[in-house]
Formats: C-alpha cells, structure tokens, sequence
C-alpha cells in the first residue's frame, strides 16, 4: 500500500509538471475577440510601407523554385520587386502604383503593361488579388472579415483562436496571447489566399511585424513563402 500512495504522489508531481501553463503576457486574459482584431487593426495601421531583401520561394503544380528578391511597398497599392536567381542573375521586374503595373522578362526582354486587376496580375503573380491585397500581404496584413460575429477559444499551446463569420465568408485567426502576434490567418466563401506567420520581428514596441510567411492559394495549390 505505501507503494501505491509513493507512485501515485510521483504520477501526480510529473501530471502537475507536464500541465501547460499558459502565457497571458502584459494583455493580461481576454475574452472579447474584438478587442484582439482591434489591436491587430490597429497595428496594421501602424505600418504604411517596407524596404527590403530576402528570399522568395515558390511551390505550385507549374513549377517549383527559389528567388533572391529586392521589394519596396507602399500603401495603398505600390509595389516594386526585382528578383534574381542564387547567382545573381536578373529573372523579372514587377512594379505597379496600383491602377496600372509594367512587367519585364530579362530573359525575353519583354515588357508587359497593362491595367492591375487582380486577374491581370494574376499571370504574373502567383496570387491573383488586387494591387492594395497584395501590398498588404507584402506587409504582414492579411484582410480581416468585418463582422459582428465573432467567437473566441483558446489553444492549449497559448494561442487564441478567432472565428469569425458573415452571410458570405466565415474566417479563423489566431493570435498568440502572450503579445498578441499573429500567427495565421485562413479565409473560406471568397476568394482570399491563407496566410502562416513564420517569423516576426519587433520594430517598435507592441509592434511585432511579420517577417517570414507561407502564403497559400488553394484554387491554383501554390504555396509561396
């Protein structure tokens, strides 16, 4: 008998060791969602434009492949992007102020010009949206469904989850609680493409900004990061 109660009191300091604690941070629990949207609104509007390089990769039924990439974003639809292969070779420029965008082949030496609808641009982004939907992708901010509707739940591994539904569309956003990053963002009933936060970086405090993302269209199974 003192041999059950001795295992039993181990079983229970390892339960009580493996229960996950959740981080609330600074925020402090909430259980309104529309105060979480509120924030992230808030800090969308907090961030109006990007300089940057990095690396641009594409997984899709066409064709898979990687890209050095130099981009320059403004709000609410300028887009700059020159891309080259790992050695430095030119493979396209894509620049657009948002009603018309001019693209050039280097390898072709071609350019293309046109109006910058979202199907337009479609054949020459792997995304198919509007100038201002992409420079805000480019910018971390994936659009957010406005709605009354709103239901919150919360993940064991510290991360609230947001439903949130119109007559239309119904969309799932989660949000770390500790400070309130987010982490994903994925869109049914129109046509959006899902967004997974990979990485972030603090520019200001209580700003934490994407800076790595998978982007994923389902219709065409491309899958950029």
């Amino acid at each position: 008998m003192a041999l059950l109660r001795f295992l039993a009191a181990i079983l229970l300091v390892v339960l009580s060791a493996c229960a996950h604690r959740i981080d609330y941070g600074l925020w402090g629990p909430i259980d309104d969602p529309h105060v979480i949207l509120s924030v992230l609104r808030d800090r969308y509007a907090r961030i109006s434009s990007l300089r940057a390089e990095g690396r641009l990769s594409l997984e899709s039924p066409r064709g898979s492949g990687s890209l050095r990439m130099a981009l320059e974003v403004d709000k609410p639809g300028r887009i700059y992007l020159e891309t080259a292969d790992l050695f430095g070779t030119p493979r396209g420029t894509f620049s657009t102020d948002g009603e018309r965008f001019v693209f050039y082949d280097p390898g072709e030496n071609v350019y293309w010009v046109g109006p910058a609808t979202a199907e337009r641009l479609g054949a020459f982004l792997p995304v198919a949206l509007p100038p201002e939907e992409i420079a805000a992708l480019l910018l971390g901010q994936p659009a957010l469904l406005e709605s009354a509707e709103a239901d919150l739940a919360i993940e064991p591994e510290g991360v609230y989850r947001i439903e949130v539904r119109t007559d239309r569309a119904r969309q799932r956003i989660r949000v770390a609680t500790r400070d309130l990053r987010l982490i994903s963002v994925e869109t049914r009933g129109m046509q959006a493409v899902d967004v997974e936060v990979l990485a972030h970086r603090v520019v200001e405090t209580d700003l934490p900004v994407p800076a790595a993302m998978e982007i994923r269209e389902r219709r065409s199974g491309t899958l950029l990061r």
